[in-house]
């Protein structure tokens, strides 16, 4: 048996953006060796020196990437990967995210850690992941790129369960505090579910693999796919292996992505992560997570649609209805928008039931939009973060208004954008997601969705309120650092203009379709 390398697909330049990040991130680890780099503000700036040429490359390569129109071949690397215009718009998303969470790093790690560099490493090594996992042409290589991201949150999870200075010894070591056991909490509990999830997720790949004889995405569909007069390409691969591995695996992205009933693990690791990591993980993890669903049920399992769409439909329903509901007795802020992100999550997968260009497209759009909702709502309660269990309770929201009306004026915004109030970007997100699936004839679960909007306006209207119309007797100073309030700005500024002119970025998602 000969084994052949093709040279011709390794196309490395469409690898660019992953490879600067990669040179970083081991730059880093080496910079830190030497005390005199150790430190946030260097890390820092070297990271998003690192960051932002890799987003400049996914920009170029946005724009000459192959789509389904223009005819060019999207494999690479032995159809492990596929470049296409969907993968790198992607690439924008985790970025963007990524910033925000090595802004963070005014709190986070804490001066007297001596793993800093670890920190901003394990965030690009996060972001290498995702990338590798929206680009996955393979199930094997989705597995790995998966594992990568995933294991790198886990460990950024507990970068505040680290107390004292590591020189303490049995004798003298110094008593836990809330937010150390928190974070271990949190670290633990991502860990522990997140194993048996991917456990489910590489049995049902295995799965799939035996009932269809490959583990190319693409190939799948073409090997599901029948004509109208009912002839299909290989109607030995319609068998059962294929149907039970295709739950198993949508199972193990579920968990990723926080679809009821895999949802248990968000509002605590939310809570005891660090919030620059906790605000990365709320978007980056499901754009993540949606861009392989899209692309592999989009792609591989249309055709049985009429299998996974019932139970997708009630899935879909389940989460927004949960996520809402449960979000309105919480009083911590991280839950709530742990809840939320629950219930948005159930509000994307609509874009998947559609199983349309118009659906996937709505996709797109909705995570590019809650990419701003959120990034600005998690700056926001990073500012006001306090001490302790309480730390980020409803009640340090009151008054805010008077105070800094800039800031409650911004957080305002974005919780009317996440309730789904026009003009905002907010609205726009919903409004396309709810018309792909009107399109398709699923009026019923549009009729939910808009059920389970009206029930999630009293939990965002609650903090308005706190802000607005209760005095806060606090005297404690509230401290905007340049980069979070650069954040609030500009997150301010992208969801009113997204809300006044939808049609551009709906038009860039329509040329985003995934191969």
């Amino acid at each position: 048996m000969e084994f052949k390398i093709n040279y011709q697909d390794m196309l490395w330049t469409a690898l660019s953006p992953e490879i600067t990040l990669l040179l970083t991130a081991f730059f880093l680890l080496l910079i830190g060796l030497k005390k005199k780099f150790n430190t946030n503000e260097y890390l820092s700036k070297a990271t998003l020196i690192g960051i932002v040429i890799s987003f400049f490359f996914s920009i170029a390569l946005w724009g000459s990437a192959p789509t389904i129109g223009n005819g060019l071949e999207p494999d690479m690397f032995s159809k492990s990967l596929i470049h296409d215009k969907f993968g790198q718009g992607f690439n924008l998303i985790f970025l963007l995210m990524a910033i925000f969470a090595v802004l963070g790093s005014v709190k986070y790690p804490q001066s007297e850690h001596e793993n800093k560099s670890e920190y901003y490493s394990l965030i690009l090594m996060a972001v290498v992941g995702m990338m590798f996992l929206a680009k996955s042409g393979n199930l094997i290589t989705a597995f790995v790129a998966l594992e990568i991201f995933s294991i790198s949150l886990y460990i950024l999870c507990g970068f505040s369960a680290k107390h004292g200075t590591g020189k303490e010894g049995p004798s003298n070591a110094p008593a836990l505090k809330w937010v150390t056991l928190a974070s271990q909490e949190s670290t633990v509990k991502y860990l522990l579910t997140g194993a048996l999830a991917s456990a489910i997720l590489v049995y049902g790949m295995a799965l799939i693999y035996a009932g269809s004889g490959t583990t190319e995405i693409r190939l799948i569909g073409q090997l599901l796919h029948c004509d109208e007069t009912g002839e299909c390409a290989n109607p030995y691969t319609r068998n059962t292996l294929v149907y039970i591995g295709m739950g198993l695996l949508f199972s193990g992205l579920a968990f990723k992505v926080s679809l009821v009933p895999f949802h248990s693990w968000t509002p605590d690791v939310y809570q005891g992560a660090p919030t620059p990591i906790t605000g990365f993980m709320s978007v980056a993890t499901k754009a993540a997570g949606f861009a392989l669903i899209a692309r592999i049920f989009f792609t591989g399992f249309s055709e049985l649609n009429n299998i996974w769409m019932p139970f997708l439909f009630g899935i879909s329903v389940l989460t927004m209805l949960v996520g809402n509901i449960a979000a309105i007795f919480q009083d911590d802020v991280k839950r709530m928008l742990a809840y939320s992100g629950v219930a948005h999550a159930g509000y994307l997968l609509i874009g998947i039931v559609a199983n349309s260009q118009d659906g996937i497209a709505s996709l797109i759009f909705y995570l590019n939009v809650y990419l701003f909702m959120n990034i600005g709502a998690f700056a926001v309660v990073f500012i006001m973060e306090g001490e302790g269990k309480e730390g980020n309770s409803l009640s340090r929201f009151k008054g805010l208004a008077k105070k800094h009306p800039l800031i409650a004026g911004a957080m305002s915004l974005f919780m009317l954008s996440l309730a789904g109030f026009p003009p905002t970007a907010g609205f726009f997100g919903k409004f396309y997601v709810f018309m792909a699936a009107i399109k398709e004839g699923y009026i019923l679960i549009t009729i939910m969705a808009v059920i389970a909007t009206v029930i999630s306006v009293y939990f965002y209207l609650k903090i308005i309120v706190m802000m607005y119309f209760h005095e806060n007797e606090s005297e404690e100073i509230v401290v905007v650092p340049l980069g979070m309030g650069s954040i609030i700005a500009l997150s301010s500024i992208a969801i009113i203009l997204i809300g006044l002119f939808p049609s551009g970025l709906m038009s860039a998602a329509l040329d985003s379709l995934p191969f």
